[in-house]
């Protein structure tokens, strides 16, 4: 009974799982810049020779606000500035796919165990199975 509850749990929390961390985004929703080189400028005007707000490092993640061909209209520091294209990639969430993916490989792997371990529980073994009659002493006589 008690692996009959651990499994209802474990589908509920996958529901649950699903709904909030792995559902897509709505359109409304804040969307980022994920910088993927290594120390690149922000700049206050879309010209490299413009003044540089910040310096951004790889890893680091800047909200859109506009996206054109070769840059990013970026909010850094609390100030509109500009980030060329090539430097990063938009992402619909801050940092979250590796978390989400070893979230869901744990639940999963939980889950898969639980099953496992009832399949195991609820086998039957071969000799309780034939039945036993190894005991039994039959007469041609009382087959009539």
């Amino acid at each position: 009974m008690k692996l009959a509850r651990f499994l209802g749990l474990a589908v509920i929390l996958t529901g649950v799982f699903f709904a909030v961390f792995a559902a897509e985004g709505t359109e409304d929703e804040i969307r980022y810049v994920e910088v993927k080189k290594p120390f690149q400028n922000v700049y206050v005007r879309l010209d490299p020779k413009s003044e540089i707000i910040r310096q951004v490092k790889k890893g680091e993640y800047l909200e859109l606000l506009s996206k054109g061909e070769l840059w990013y209209k970026v909010k850094v520091d609390g100030k509109d500035g500009f980030l060329e294209s090539k430097a990063g990639r938009v992402v619909n969430k801050k940092g979250a796919p590796v978390i989400t993916l070893l979230l869901y490989i744990v639940l999963l792997l939980g889950c898969a165990g639980g099953v496992v371990l009832y399949i195991k529980k609820q086998q039957i073994s071969p000799s309780s199975a034939a039945g036993n009659f190894d005991d039994v002493d039959l007469d041609d006589d009382e087959l009539d």
